[in-house]
């Protein structure tokens, strides 16, 4: 499977690393080793979380972007449970970013107001700033 993310996990000193399957895999911070069992991601639905990509560590949980969707997935990196699914469809809909040549949603950032993120997509003109609630 193609598409795949990274980000880190200061309280347990780890990468959280996706590779476009249905799985988180775990890296030491400092020796790159995969660490621990790595976990499978169940959306909300009951099926396997595959494509998720672009990866953020806030508020303790993963937020992985899932490839091809304009979804948001938070995940609880101990069990694999998706605990919310934040439809981004309306931010910039895909028949108004054609005409532009921009693609997918696949960008997150954290900021340094922890209630708040920052969202974007493949050649995107626009940034969107965002509270998950």
């Amino acid at each position: 499977m193609e598409g795949w993310g990274i980000t880190h996990d200061a309280i347990h000193n780890r990468f959280v690393v996706s590779d476009g399957s249905q799985y988180l895999h775990f890296w030491d911070d400092q020796t790159l080793e995969e660490v621990g069992e790595r976990v499978k991601v169940w959306r909300l639905d009951g099926s396997p979380a595959k494509d998720m990509n672009e990866l953020e560590f806030w508020r303790g949980k993963v937020l992985a972007n899932v490839w091809y969707e304009d979804t948001i997935l938070v995940i609880n990196a101990v069990t694999g449970f998706v605990e919310s699914e934040y439809d981004f469809s309306s931010l910039w809909p895909k028949h108004e970013r054609k005409k532009e040549g921009a693609d997918v949603l696949n960008g997150i950032s954290i900021s340094q107001d922890e209630d708040v993120l920052f969202v974007t997509g493949k050649f995107w003109k626009y940034m969107f700033k965002v509270r998950l609630i």
